[in-house]
């Protein structure tokens, strides 16, 4: 489990700027649809978001079981949103992809 953690913390680290922010919420909805990895939250993505398309097959495979423990367990997963600095209150676009999943 650390190395999956690892290795989702790594897949964006250059894309950290001043204008992102860390949330913590939990998954409401997770839906695999035609390869596509869309999920709905309890604060920023009450409309669906995705899990970056251009992510390889293992890091997508480890986001969606990282999603699918935080949903079963009813935990909180902490995200990072590039475009997001309103203290996780904001809503995000339809389709917004985290940067980094962290559970």
């Amino acid at each position: 489990m650390k190395r999956a953690l690892a290795t989702i913390a790594l897949l964006s680290s250059a894309g950290f700027t001043n204008a992102a922010d860390y949330c913590s919420e939990k998954i409401t909805q997770l839906i695999l649809d035609a390869g596509n990895i869309n999920f709905k939250s309890s604060k920023t993505c009450e409309g669906w978001c995705r899990i970056n398309p251009n992510w390889s097959e293992e890091q997508k495979n480890r986001a969606f079981s990282l999603l699918l423990a935080a949903r079963v367990q009813d935990k909180y997963i902490t995200m990072h949103w590039a475009d997001l600095n309103s203290k996780c209150e904001k809503k995000l676009a339809p389709y917004s992809s985290p940067s980094v999943l962290y559970f």
